[in-house]
């Protein structure tokens, strides 16, 4: 079946059982065609067949959408594609191919990530199955450049629900790919208030397990990160221009965002009992680890001028605004942010490599 309206085009091809799909792959697409066309023989090599492929393609400027819908209607997969005429950027594209999937669960995908094996698909069914319902499931992944393994997810199993735990695991939603969510929970939480946040399914995954859907997580290597397509490179914000000469100013990132963000996630399942707690938690993860990091990485990247324009662009009264904070909670934020601050822009970035597999580890176990 082939449709058009006045914005976009969608193309849907479906199986004549028509049945429920267990996994819709939801991927948010913005050229790197080569890269997703590659990512995708992963998904047609799949020994589980219950899935569905769901890619919206956000005002992709390479002019290539034609050759994902052949490569689509040749697959014998299941699919639905969507073009944009518009430019959605990360949050409302992913939302977008969420819009299209119509399985029980959406397994998030970025456009130059795949599969690990084969057994992928059968492997995330049978662990979903064999739990009560989870709402959220987040899985291991493999970087292709390094040959290294993250593990974002340290303990397999069921790690509970409520604010409390999706307070303390909200960072491990930065990589999109290999993230399991409930659809109907996911559409349910459906907005576009934290667009340009580049982190939808952050508040996503917060809000359900937030909202009482359990976490499961798995130590599985279920993604293989940054397929490599020989004469093509993704951009990359380690890849742009070092600005020279740099002045000292404001250089707000969305990352500013990510704090206020878990914080409005959590928030209709907080008590007065819990919700200072929880905040502070969130707040600490942030700003300790992943703020922490950003600050060397673009005194890497880029130099430490730049690094400061970013770190004045991060300050509390950057972060906090849309935050029902009290007293208390304002001064741990700003506490943190000052100690952090200084430590980030003045540690040796050789020591700060030496010590990044322990900070790691801590915060795995934090």
């Amino acid at each position: 079946m082939v449709f058009q309206h006045s914005l976009d085009q969608a193309y849907e091809a479906k199986s004549a059982s028509d049945r429920e799909a267990f996994f819709s792959i939801c991927i948010p697409q913005y050229n790197r065609t080569s890269f997703l066309l590659k990512a995708m023989e992963s998904f047609r090599l799949q020994t589980f067949r219950s899935f569905e492929i769901c890619v919206s393609d956000g005002g992709s400027t390479d002019g290539r959408w034609e050759e994902l819908v052949t490569w689509l209607k040749h697959s014998g997969i299941d699919f639905r594609f969507c073009r944009h005429d518009r430019n959605l950027r990360y949050d409302a594209n992913l939302r977008a191919s969420i819009d299209l999937a119509s399985g029980r669960y959406c397994l998030l995908m970025g456009n130059d990530d795949e599969l690990a094996t084969p057994q992928t698909l059968q492997f995330l069914h049978d662990q979903i199955v064999s739990q009560p319902d989870p709402g959220v499931v987040i899985t291991n992944y493999l970087e292709i450049p390094s040959g290294s393994i993250v593990r974002r997810m340290r303990r397999q199993g069921n790690l509970g629900s409520g604010p409390e735990v999706a307070a303390a695991n909200f960072r491990n939603y930065s990589f999109v790919s290999g993230v399991v969510l409930d659809r109907l929970a996911a559409l349910r939480h459906r907005t576009e208030h934290w667009d340009g946040s580049e982190m939808y399914q952050m508040y996503l995954g917060t809000r359900i397990v937030a909202e009482g859907r359990s976490l499961l997580s798995l130590t599985e290597v279920a993604v293989r990160k940054d397929v490599q397509v020989v004469g093509e490179e993704v951009d990359s914000y380690a890849k742009r221009p070092i600005l020279n000469p740099c002045p000292i100013e404001p250089r707000p990132l969305p990352m500013n965002q990510i704090g206020m963000l878990v914080a409005d996630a959590l928030d209709p399942h907080l008590t007065e009992g819990n919700r200072g707690q929880c905040q502070r938690m969130v707040f600490w993860h942030f700003l300790a680890y992943t703020y922490a990091y950003w600050i060397v990485q673009y005194r890497r990247v880029q130099s430490w001028r730049y690094s400061l324009g970013m770190c004045l662009a991060m300050t509390p009264d950057c972060i906090l605004p849309r935050t029902r904070v009290n007293f208390a909670t304002t001064l741990f934020v700003r506490a943190v942010y000052g100690i952090v601050t200084v430590a980030g822009l003045l540690i040796p970035i050789r020591l700060f490599d030496g010590l990044r597999p322990t900070l790691y580890a801590l915060a795995k176990r934090a």
